[in-house]
C-alpha cells in the first residue's frame, strides 16, 4: 500500500514538474515575443501560446486585445497630429493676413503726403488690427475653456434685452452681407440665468458665424417655456450639407475649402462651450427652409430662474 501512495505521489509530483517547466518555457517564450512586438508596435502581430492553457489563454487574449488598441491608439494620435499640423497652418494664415497688411499700410504711410488718405489708411490698420484682437481674443478664450479654467458668474440676467443689443450691435456686419434680418423678440423682459459677459460672447459668435456664412436671411426667435429659455437663429445653409452638421462645433472646423472667409474656425466651438459652462446648450440641425431650401438653425438654451 506504501508502495502505491508513494508510485502516485511520485507520478503527480512529476506531472505537475512537468506542467511547471512547460508553463515557464511558454511564459518564456510569449516574454521574447512580446518584446519583439514592442519593437514596433505599428505591426499588426498577436502573442501565440505554444500550449494549451485556459488561464494563459485568457491572459493572452487580454494582451492581444490591448495590443490592438494601443495599435489603433497610435493609429489615431497620427491623425490628430496632422489635423493638428493643419490646424496650426491655418492659425498662422489667419494671423499673417492681417499682420501683413498692416505691415504694408505702415510703409504706406511713411511714403504719403495727402491727410485724407492717410486717415483712410490709417483706418483699414486699424480695422485689421482689431481683427487680430479678436482672433487671439477666440484663443484665448478657447485655451481657457479647454482647460476648464473659464468660471462662469451665474446671475439673473436678462435674455432678451441682451439679445436685442446683441443684435444692433451687429448691425453693421448683417448690413453689409444684406441680409434679410427678421427678429421676433418679446416686447418684456425675459429673466435667465447665466453670465451676462458669455452669454455677449455666445450671442456675437452666432452673429459672426451667421455674417460669415448666410447669404440670403436670418432670422432669430426668442421663447420663454416652462423649464428653459429658448433663441433660435435660423439662416440659410449655404453649402453646407448633412454630413457637415456633426462637424459644426468642432474646432477650427470650417466648410469652405479655399479659406475664403476669415475666422478661426472657433467660434461656434466656443459658443457650445460657454453655453455648457452656464448650465445651458447650443445644438444645431439642418430644417427645411423658405422655398424648401434647407437652412441652418442653432439653438441656444438658457436655464430661467
Amino acid at each position: 500500500m506504501f508502495f502505491i501512495v508513494l508510485l502516485i505521489a511520485i507520478i503527480a509530483g512529476g506531472y505537475f514538474a512537468f506542467r511547471y517547466f512547460t508553463l515557464c518555457h511558454a511564459l518564456c517564450k510569449v516574454g521574447l515575443e512580446l518584446q519583439e512586438i514592442k519593437k514596433d508596435l505599428t505591426q499588426n502581430r498577436i502573442l501565440h501560446l505554444p500550449l494549451p492553457n485556459k488561464s494563459l489563454e485568457m491572459l493572452l487574449g487580454t494582451i492581444n486585445s490591448t495590443l490592438a488598441e494601443l495599435k489603433t491608439e497610435r493609429l489615431n494620435y497620427r491623425k490628430r497630429e496632422k489635423e493638428f499640423q493643419q490646424q496650426i497652418a491655418h492659425i498662422s494664415h489667419d494671423l499673417r493676413t492681417p499682420l501683413t497688411v498692416i505691415l504694408g499700410y505702415l510703409k504706406y504711410i511713411k511714403k504719403m503726403e495727402s491727410t485724407e488718405k492717410l486717415a483712410e489708411a490709417l483706418g483699414i490698420i486699424e480695422q485689421k488690427a482689431q481683427a487680430m484682437s479678436r482672433l487671439v481674443a477666440q484663443f484665448y478664450d478657447f485655451s481657457l475653456l479647454s482647460a476648464q479654467g473659464y468660471a462662469c458668474a451665474i446671475q439673473e440676467l436678462d435674455a432678451c434685452r441682451m439679445l436685442r443689443e446683441a443684435l444692433l450691435g451687429s448691425y453693421q456686419l448683417l448690413e453689409e452681407k444684406r441680409l434679410d434680418v427678421e427678429a421676433h423678440l418679446p416686447n418684456c423682459p425675459i429673466p435667465a440665468k447665466g453670465d451676462p459677459e458669455a452669454l455677449e460672447r455666445i450671442f456675437a459668435n452666432l452673429f459672426q458665424n451667421a455674417g460669415r456664412y448666410a447669404s440670403a436671411f436670418l432670422k432669430i426667435e426668442l421663447s420663454q417655456q416652462p423649464e428653459k429659455v429658448c433663441i433660435t437663429f435660423t439662416n440659410d445653409a449655404g453649402h453646407c450639407t448633412p454630413e457637415d452638421i456633426p462637424y459644426l462645433f468642432e474646432r477650427f472646423y470650417r466648410k469652405d475649402p479655399a479659406r475664403s472667409q476669415s475666422g478661426t474656425g472657433l467660434g461656434l466651438t466656443i459658443a457650445k462651450s460657454l453655453a455648457e459652462a452656464m448650465g445651458g446648450s447650443l445644438t444645431v440641425e439642418l430644417i427645411e427652409g423658405e422655398g424648401a431650401a434647407p437652412a441652418l438653425q442653432f439653438t441656444l438654451v438658457l436655464m430661467p430662474l
